[in-house]
């Protein structure tokens, strides 16, 4: 690690003419801590998440510092990304398209979502054992779209988990899975995040899916 600390938001504001997202919300997370987002639909979780993640372009007007550097100041968003390990709800939809399970899994080591570059053997070898970590080797060379939400969601947790980087954003991480890849997951959350220095927000509506690694809240307010 080459940071202290991996977010620093400063009274960030976030709005679509009157329609107001994020008022003054200020938060810090500092290397090494873990933290749960909450809040009720239309709080602004992925709103913020977006600031966080390089994705909005109202970042630029706030006063946000990742990994120790403010936005804004000569930093590109590949640098931002390439130090986060992200998954959201939504992500499936950027690989709806012909890619086998195993190059969608290796593409974590982009930065980029998508498949918009090749994966080298490498890379793909690393990815099976990822497959193989959650069972789901036979999916290998299964294109994407026709897998079921659960495996889909299986299968991006994976690609997330396998890059190691520093910060993981985990936006409701085990929707759409049953009990026994819900604790999968979950157990492999737990080893992961128990790297010195790693950094967790763990977004979700259920307290008891929250890891026990978990030792700091941020609550969000609907507008």
């Amino acid at each position: 690690m080459d940071f202290e600390t991996a977010i620093e938001l400063d009274g960030c504001n976030v709005s679509y003419g009157r329609n107001v997202i994020l008022r003054n919300v200020s938060w810090k997370v500092k290397a090494g801590e873990k933290w749960a987002l909450l809040g009720a639909n239309g709080s602004g979780k992925s709103t913020l998440l977006s600031l966080v993640y390089a994705d909005n372009p109202q970042g630029y007007r706030n006063d946000i510092t990742l990994f120790d550097h403010r936005r804004g100041t000569g930093e590109s968003i590949w640098d931002i990304k390439r130090r986060i390990g992200y998954i959201s709800p939504e992500m499936h939809l950027y690989f709806n398209d012909a890619a086998d399970v195993l190059t969608v899994v290796a593409t974590g080591f982009f930065d980029n979502v998508g498949c918009f570059r090749r994966p080298n053997e490498d890379q793909k070898a690393v990815a099976m054992q990822w497959l193989k970590a959650f069972g789901i080797e036979h999916l290998a060379l299964r294109r994407f779209p026709t897998l079921s939400s659960g495996e889909q969601r299986l299968v991006l947790i994976a690609r997330t988990l396998l890059k190691n980087a520093p910060l993981l954003i985990l936006d409701e991480p085990l929707h759409g899975l049953d009990m026994t890849r819900k604790a999968l997951v979950a157990q492999a959350i737990e080893r992961i995040a128990q790297q010195p220095g790693m950094s967790l927000i763990y977004v979700t509506h259920y307290a008891h899916e929250i890891p026990a690694c978990v030792t700091h809240t941020k609550h969000l307010i609907k507008e």
